[in-house]
């Protein structure tokens, strides 16, 4: 029987069929080598291997898979596996079993005794790592392990991080980067953004050996392999940013092209990776490196996943932008008092915000960017992560010195609306974060004028709630509602109702 299944050729169906037919149990038997009648070790050995091969086939239909665990079949596997008296032949047929085990998003599903009881993870990943390390494991051993690992350890990041501490991971898959075969490198650079979330130094130490920033490079090059890309860039992300050098010797070769590159073409996850991996270049106490970045052309991509980005990606977008945003008043040339300006002519109509001469490429300027639109459309998502970023970066346009204009601007670019509805339905965080900001609008008597009434019926609220053990949200809400208070005489001329 395992021979036909060997030898025969089998589509999706024949295996789901083959499966409800019961053909796994004696396969399993077969592979304990209890049946009755073998005895002779050759034989038993011949067994295994039609065993496994028949397992290996059957394995690629999901249905198999929970058969294969419910039968008890996946503890025997990983014996026969990680034995040092298997045959080499064996151990690669056992992995090429967990490689499908775990392939598909399945991860860990299937890793479980016949009772369904879950196996030891923390242990098949360090023995996979182990395997790594042995003069036996040639390329048709290394990619299947490999492979299982990847599946495994996506889904498991706690126990990533305990696994790859104590069989010293990245430092075992490093090396793999330089491997002849190129699944094997793709592999590893998947694995190794997995265990740079945990363990980046390593990484940082080896990357500065000959040639490697160049393989590094060439992973984020590689427009054929999105998954490489994605994991090249998150790798990336996940290294110190405390690494000057690094990133230097990155914008020297190419890494910082290779970044925006995706950003432009590549898929989402990989562009979500690739903008996370952007904050090495553009120190915000560096507007050198900020404005080589804006001279790039990274405003308008930006601006663009605010409008059309992921989640994720919209709110590293507007975090970056903000990032540039609180450069602007050091770029900006303001007016005296006396109304003479300095380096302009008067006729050159002034930025709302800052009072200046403004332009994307020389002072970084949202609105001259036009993402003020975006930003204020993350406000309405009711989404914390996108919300939280843009109010941060709606907040760099108040200016401690001048809040009045910023103030006004939110109000002209209907702002202030979804602004104080995130007191209804934000979370603690976001709430507290968008009384940050209105506690600098409510500066403005104006804007108290506007939007006092509405203000105050949901700080009344927050002020009688307890938010935080300290108290933290609700003494900043009291805070915002003494602003209100500054003005109650004035606030019956107020066009009150516009939040009602």
């Amino acid at each position: 029987m395992a021979k036909a299944i060997v030898n025969l050729e089998l589509d999706d169906l024949n295996l789901i069929q083959l499966g409800k037919e019961g053909v796994i149990a004696p396969l399993i038997e077969m592979l304990s080598g209890s049946r009755q009648g073998i005895s002779n070790a050759s034989t038993i050995i011949e067994s295994k291997d039609l065993s496994l091969s028949a397992l290996v086939k059957l394995a690629g239909s999901h249905a198999n898979k929970g058969i294969i665990a419910s039968s008890g079949g996946v503890p025997l596997i990983l014996d026969l596996m990680f034995s040092p008296r298997t045959r080499s032949f064996i151990t690669i047929k056992c992995s090429e079993i967990l490689e499908k085990l775990s392939s598909s998003d399945d991860g860990i599903d299937f890793f479980v005794d016949g009772e369904g009881k879950q196996l030891e993870l923390d242990s098949i990943i360090t023995n996979l790592l182990v395997l790594q390390q042995s003069s036996n494991s040639g390329h048709n051993l290394r990619k299947p392990t490999l492979r299982a690992l990847l599946g495994i350890c996506k889904f498991e990041t706690s126990l990533v991080k305990k696994a790859i501490l104590a069989a010293n991971g990245v430092s075992l898959i490093l090396p793999l980067l330089d491997d002849s075969d190129s699944e094997i490198r793709e592999t590893a650079i998947n694995l190794l953004f997995l265990f740079s979330q945990h363990e980046p130094e390593g990484v940082v130490e080896y990357l500065f050996k000959p040639r490697r920033l160049e393989a590094l490079i060439g992973f984020l090059e590689n427009d054929d392999n999105d998954n490489v890309q994605m994991a090249a860039a998150g790798l990336l992300a996940n290294l110190p940013k405390s690494e000057r050098e690094l990133t230097n010797k990155l914008i020297e070769m190419g890494g910082l092209d290779a970044i925006l590159s995706i950003l432009k073409t590549g898929k989402m996850e990989a562009k979500e990776n690739a903008l996370s991996a952007l904050f090495r270049f553009t120190d915000p106490t560096n507007i050198e490196s900020q404005r080589d970045l804006v001279k790039r052309g990274i405003y308008p991509l930006l601006v663009d996943f605010l409008n059309t980005g992921s989640v994720t990606a919209k709110a590293i977008a507007a975090a970056f932008i903000g990032d540039l945003s609180m450069s602007t008043p050091k770029l900006t040339v303001v007016s005296k008092p006396n109304g003479c300006w300095f380096f302009r002519s008067s006729r050159v109509p002034l930025c709302a915000a800052h009072d200046s001469v403004c332009s994307v490429t020389t002072t970084f300027c949202l609105l001259e960017a036009n993402a003020l639109p975006g930003l204020i459309k993350l406000l309405h998502g009711e989404v914390h992560a996108t919300a939280y970023e843009a109010i941060q970066t709606l907040s760099t346009l108040v200016l401690e010195e001048f809040p009045h204009r910023g103030a006004r601007l939110l109000h002209e670019s209907n702002a202030m609306r979804p602004l104080l509805e995130i007191l209804n339905w934000g979370s603690e965080s976001l709430k507290a974060e968008a009384l940050g900001l209105l506690e600098k609008v409510f500066v403005s008597k104006e804007m108290v004028e506007y939007y006092g009434m509405a203000a105050r019926s949901r700080l009344v609220h927050l002020t009688g709630t307890n938010i935080y053990g300290d108290g933290h949200l609700r003494r900043k809400a009291a805070k915002v509602l003494s602003l209100l208070e500054r003005y109650s005489k004035s606030s019956s001329s107020a066009i009150s109702g516009v939040l009602e």
